[in-house]
């Protein structure tokens, strides 16, 4: 494993990382180990990891190593599977559960839709304020009608082949 892990501390790799973790942070509000240790089991080689693999890759306490894992599992994008003779649990990335995680939040995303048009029908007729949002209400509400055909693109077209 020491040599798997010296490749990935080449500083390209580290940054990649960084950058992979800034931007599950800003994005999905992830914190910065939960989206190493994402970045990490994207790409790592093997794909499973131990906790105490995942500490030393990623120079983070095992505590919050352990943490972070659980939040990912919660969110279904990383597994624990268990192999007869290993004490340690091993953790992977479930990257075809990704299209899944990215439907639940644009459903919540559209689901904004519905409060916009309650609060569109609560201040009727008051001008400005009506103004402002209606104008975020029409977006959410186009949002709402592009996503079951973008579902259905992705189904049809989008799924990935194993391609190497």
């Amino acid at each position: 494993m020491s040599d798997y892990v010296q490749r990935t501390d080449r500083p390209a790799m580290s940054e990649w990382i960084e950058q992979m973790a800034a931007h599950f942070e800003a994005s999905e509000g992830m914190p910065l180990i939960a989206g190493r240790v994402l970045a990490f089991l994207l790409v790592c080689d093997p794909p499973e990891r131990t906790a105490a693999e995942l500490s030393l890759a990623l120079a983070a306490s095992t505590g919050s190593i352990s943490t972070n894992v659980r939040l990912l599992m919660r969110l279904g994008v990383v597994s624990k599977t268990t192999r007869q003779g290993k004490e340690a649990a091993l953790y992977r990335v479930e990257e075809d559960r990704w299209p899944e995680l990215v439907r639940h939040r644009m459903e919540r995303v559209t689901g904004l839709e519905e409060l916009t048009g309650a609060g569109l029908r609560m201040f009727s007729g008051q001008g400005e304020r009506a103004r402002r949002l209606r104008t975020v209400h029409e977006f959410y509400q186009w949002l709402a009608g592009e996503m079951p055909e973008l579902w259905r693109r992705w189904e049809r077209e989008g799924k990935p082949k194993l391609r190497f």
